[in-house]
């Protein structure tokens, strides 16, 4: 019976390959998303565009939508178990070593997807994460996080500085230094461990050169330096991201500036900063210190091993449009800040538009500029606990126990304990 119910599936499987379509006009199909944070939201726009229902009238997509960590969490047991999952899974950039490494997910560049020869228009860094050292694709960028500077004109303006052209992190510094007012409850930044992961890249990938942990060290005792820098300057608030306080803080216009993905601006627009009567805000965007170009972030799609046949062509249909469609790509972004990862999108008119909340700055085209210029790096299996042992010695060096060199060899000592 079990043989004769494969041998069912792979005809099925057969027949949509010979006839080269996964969908049928005569069927209706419900595709499952699992899903975290704000992409319900941004992929319901989506599909309730005219483009998506003209593509896809007979498909529906039911969410499975919790937090972040929930999100992971239940995605990386089930996986690991070979249980059921949804057709489509998410995966934020922090998670995708994992799954290059150990397996899991339906390699989209096998056939009969083929995805080889679509991923080629998406940011060659974000393919090159996802992509295993044997060529396999294990999901595909829908959209990454260009790291930039978001900063408050008001407050650069009372201080006298000019925020657009930052030549280097020790001037980045010294305006935080005229930014900060304590007297007024005002600090130039939220946290000095908000520094520490964009001089690495975010912390994607990247730990590891020609097969020795946190090499180069100059790279990373930059980072470290950084931080003790910025702590040393005294212009934090010492807010930890996501706490009660620090959402307050700019709530109440006491942050000055913030070093993050383009996707805060969405967090600062709906939730931190809402915008004026007349659409616009104090906030404003630059590059990075240095024009540095960096990455902090980013969402793949995945389908995993355990879907049936069937369903992994009706589902591939679905990735394929979220990351490959203009619509898709665009209507995504207007609705949650998610950078588009597809680059054709970038000469569209939208990008050259002001946008109000900005004040009218062009802010689409400095994002467009970093996304095509993040370096590309090598992700491994150890990506998370080294990213964890990281987080351990930004923190020694932000509360004082520990000098950089000092954070830096005692990293070194746990991560070469933990790959060995």
């Amino acid at each position: 019976m079990k043989r004769l119910c494969f041998m069912v599936v792979l005809g099925v499987v057969a027949t949509a390959l010979l006839t080269g379509q996964a969908i049928d006009p005569a069927k209706k199909y419900e595709v499952t998303v699992g899903a975290y944070g704000d992409l319900e939201k941004a992929y319901k726009a989506v599909i309730a565009t005219d483009d998506f229902k003209k593509k896809f009238p007979n498909v529906t997509l039911k969410f499975q939508t919790s937090d972040f960590g929930g999100h992971h969490n239940r995605l990386t047991t089930v996986i690991a178990a070979g249980e059921q999952t949804n057709d489509i899974e998410a995966l934020e950039v922090g998670y995708i070593a994992q799954f290059v490494q150990a397996g899991g997910l339906t390699d989209l560049n096998a056939a009969p997807f083929n995805a080889k020869k679509l991923s080629k228009d998406l940011v060659k860094f974000a393919v090159a994460n996802a992509t295993t050292e044997g060529g396999a694709l294990i999901a595909m960028p829908v959209d990454i996080a260009p790291a930039v500077m978001f900063y408050r004109a008001d407050l650069a303006k009372t201080a006298g500085l000019n925020m657009d052209n930052v030549a280097n992190w020790d001037a980045y510094i010294a305006a935080l230094k005229k930014l900060t007012d304590k007297s007024k409850g005002v600090f130039g930044i939220e946290h000095p461990a908000a520094v520490s992961a964009i001089p690495l890249n975010g912390g994607k990938g990247g730990w590891f050169q020609n097969n020795k942990p946190l090499e180069p060290k100059s790279k990373f005792l930059d980072a470290l330096s950084l931080v003790q820098k910025v702590k040393a300057a005294n212009v934090d608030g010492d807010l930890g991201a996501w706490s009660g306080p620090w959402s307050q803080a700019y709530l109440d216009g006491k942050i000055a500036s913030i070093v993050n993905g383009a996707w805060f601006g969405g967090t600062l627009r709906t939730w931190l900063s809402p915008a004026g009567a007349d659409g616009s805000s104090p906030w404003r965007v630059a590059y990075l210190p240095g024009k540095m170009m960096a990455s902090l972030g980013g969402t793949y799609l995945s389908i995993p091993q355990t879907v049936p046949g069937p369903r992994k062509l009706v589902a591939y249909e679905i990735l394929k449009y979220l990351t490959n469609s203009p619509v898709a790509q665009l209507t995504t972004f207007k609705e949650i800040d998610a950078f588009p990862a597809l680059t054709t999108v970038y000469n569209d008119k939208v990008m050259d538009e002001p946008v109000a909340y900005y004040g009218g700055q062009k802010v689409r085209k400095i994002y467009a500029d970093v996304a095509l210029n993040i370096p590309e790096n090598k992700v491994s299996e150890y990506d998370a606990v080294i990213g964890g042992i990281w987080n351990g010695a930004v923190n020694d060096v932000v509360s004082g126990k520990s000098t950089p060199q000092a954070a830096y060899d005692s990293a070194l000592k746990k991560v070469i304990a933990t790959i060995q």
